[in-house]
């Protein structure tokens, strides 16, 4: 598919699972970007898979009408502080899971040029080769509500373009507290039941699908992992206390034989995950 003649001349930084799976996205919309990463190895597979691998990051933004940056959270300021000095007038979103300013670390005068994008979707492997075209295929995409109505605008062409069902405007600290929740909390318990099965030498058992999917995210890089949880405790703190509370009403229930809480605590669970399929 060719390329439309108004399409944006889009940038992105990172070519991991977001950034990765992005770039392919808008290539089957016949979209093609100038794209770059500061791993050799990410830029050597996305340059044997056909795409415009830049030498350096002025060279892959300079002209750029939108650019994307995803990259990990803690090389984020440096990164938009260079790309916004070397494409002043672009449109420049990031896609990191966090969106207050403070947790990312721009300057004011950063800030207000770089708006917050985090879409609902990803993967628990990292690097280009875990980026796929329909990564993004019907996902939310959480979108700060502080922006102009241009960087709305944009932040709706580009991940349209990638394939997304909805943007939802949120405000920074809203979207980083549920985050504690929706996002950070699932991945800190499914690590924790990970490390207990390894503890417990349970491996050679071999679980089914609902073992696997309840540990998927166990699987996560640490790397990306830290500084995310480094600059939003508090909130994944949160989560983790209610869910050991909680686990250990469902404790003192199988002790105690008490099968009425647990059928009641069984109830609730099932139908709010329930809801979650009548939701998607």
């Amino acid at each position: 598919m060719t390329a439309a003649s108004n399409a944006p001349h889009v940038a992105i930084i990172g070519l991991g699972a977001i950034g990765g799976s992005v770039a392919l996205a808008l290539r089957s919309r016949g979209v093609e970007a100038s794209v770059f990463t500061s791993s050799t190895h990410d830029a050597s597979l996305a340059a044997s898979a056909g795409f415009d691998v830049r030498d350096t990051l002025e060279n892959a933004v300079s002209g750029s009408d939108l650019v994307l940056l995803a990259a990990p959270l803690d090389a984020m300021a440096a990164l938009a502080a260079s790309v916004v000095a070397c494409a002043p007038k672009a449109t420049v979103f990031h896609a990191g899971s966090l969106l207050r300013v403070e947790a990312l670390g721009f300057a004011p005068a950063v800030a207000e040029h770089v708006i917050g994008t985090h879409p609902m979707a990803g993967s628990h492997l990292s690097g280009f080769p875990a980026a796929r075209p329909d990564m993004f295929h019907g996902a939310v995409i959480y979108v700060e509500r502080r922006g102009t109505p241009r960087q709305r605008a944009d932040a709706e062409l580009l991940w349209s373009l990638a394939g997304a069902g909805r943007l939802e405007l949120v405000d920074a600290e809203q979207h980083d507290d549920a985050m504690g929740w929706l996002s950070h909390g699932p991945q800190l318990v499914a690590t924790a039941l990970a490390y207990a099965l390894a503890c417990g030498e349970i491996d050679e058992i071999g679980g089914g699908p609902g073992l696997r999917d309840a540990t998927r995210l166990a699987a996560s890089d640490f790397s990306v992992w830290r500084p995310i949880l480094e600059r939003s405790p508090e909130a994944a703190g949160e989560a983790l206390l209610c869910v050991s509370e909680t686990l250990a009403d469902l404790r003192r229930a199988l002790e105690t034989g008490d099968w009425e809480s647990m059928e009641r605590m069984w109830r609730i669970a099932g139908d709010w995950r329930r809801s979650l399929e009548l939701r998607s």
